[in-house]
């Protein structure tokens, strides 16, 4: 039997050297910026922040490599039981007494948050049943059986609640679907579901908030939406940009500033004005708002380089392995971790930006947030493990 030092150089070997140097160089730019929105902070503890996710960064870079080297054919078997325990915190942490209620939401649990590991069990438990069962589940039992699986935890994550987290999942089963080779029919129904949903609740929202609209139409309608107060506010102002800048449409409007004021080259690192003089606000510069933070400080230049660092350094390597795996469960995989990051990259700038309503969704390997950071290193570590296990004669394509 070969020596297991010689199995792991093996596998070394095979590591995408693309995504292995995205994995470390995303994550350290990240801190560097937490840090540059940490010092507006109004305490020391708080301007320390950015130690705690350097912490994170280095448990990240382990458990990423975990998952590179442990053959992903063998811990998908596991996912049934892995999305049981996933869905089994969702539920632990909408109890009052066990879930942590922050700023007006149930999230977390033990430190952590279950709404992030809970994406990944997601992809994990669509690639069980689709990659082994791919031509049983090529119709409407298919769309019908991922749309359940997604959707249960999606309720769950929306009750805590968490909009943003939940509206990633559907773009992600859809590519999942996709890549399995559904029915072209079932899949524009899904397409179209989507979209309708989307049209439904932005409708209603604008005819409620409407200029002249009737009071008690409006309270009615909005009812009809579902969605909490402030989710309704974010909608409005994405809707009414000008509606109302110093209040609802504030972090938005202070987004969009620092953005533009950053010029082609950027005012230099730590010297951002928005965040430092607290027009955008400190609590939200260094999490859900970070790009800002980033492209007042580095410019139209930083921000295209970290925009082509994402599709370059993370989209592209990964829908190039999932393409020459040699498996279903591992292309699915790549698929869907691909389109779960591109989901966050898409809507984080697109909320900084006015294109996309606000929705709280943290920018990957960037934003500050400790559970974040793990679920995006172990969806890296996904990736890597696919292009390690994926082919076992033909050379491992690395850029």
């Amino acid at each position: 039997m070969e020596p297991w030092y010689k199995r792991l150089w093996e596998k070394m070997k095979r590591l995408n050297l693309t995504l292995l140097v995205v994995s470390f160089l995303l994550p350290v730019v990240g801190v560097l910026f937490v840090k540059s929105a940490c010092s507006a902070r109004a305490t020391e503890a708080l301007q320390a922040l950015w130690k705690g996710q350097l912490e994170f960064v280095f448990l990240g870079i382990v458990l990423m490599l975990l998952f590179s080297f442990w053959d992903y054919h063998r811990w998908t078997k596991l996912s049934p039981w892995i999305y049981s325990a996933v869905l089994a915190t969702l539920v632990l942490v909408l109890i009052p007494g066990i879930g942590v209620e922050r700023m007006g939401a149930r999230r977390w649990l033990f430190g952590l948050q279950p709404s992030e590991p809970a994406k990944l069990a997601v992809i994990m438990i669509l690639t069980w049943l689709l990659g082994r069962h791919v031509e049983r589940y090529r119709n409407f039992k298919g769309l019908f059986l991922s749309g359940l699986l997604a959707g249960i935890p999606a309720i769950l994550i929306l009750l805590e609640p968490d909009l943003g987290t939940a509206l990633v999942l559907g773009p992600t089963v859809l590519a999942m679907l996709f890549a399995a080779r559904i029915s072209p029919k079932v899949l524009g129904a899904g397409v179209l579901i989507l979209i309708l949903t989307a049209s439904y609740e932005l409708t209603l929202v604008r005819i409620a908030k409407a200029d002249g609209a009737d009071p008690a139409r409006s309270e009615r309608l909005l009812k009809w939406t579902g969605l909490r107060p402030h989710q309704i506010d974010r909608v409005e102002t994405f809707l009414y940009p000008q509606r109302d800048p110093y209040k609802t449409g504030y972090n938005a409007r202070q987004s969009e500033i620092a953005v533009g004021s950053g010029g082609l080259w950027g005012k230099g690192y730590g010297c951002g004005v928005q965040h430092r003089l607290g027009y955008l606000p400190a609590a939200v510069s260094m999490n859900d708002f970070i790009f800002p933070v980033v492209a007042e400080e580095t410019g139209f230049v930083g921000a295209m380089v970290l925009l082509g660092i994402y599709f370059f350094g993370i989209l592209l390597p990964g829908v190039i392995i999932g393409i020459r795996t040699g498996d279903n469960t591992g292309k699915l995989l790549c698929i869907g971790v691909v389109t779960l990051i591109f989901c966050h990259v898409f809507i984080n700038i697109g909320m900084t930006v006015r294109i996309v309503p606000i929705t709280g969704l943290p920018l990957p390997f960037i934003s500050q947030g400790g559970t974040f950071m793990l679920a995006m290193m172990m969806a890296m570590g996904i990736l890597q493990s696919v292009a390690i296990h994926g082919r076992n004669t033909e050379a491992v394509f690395r850029r």
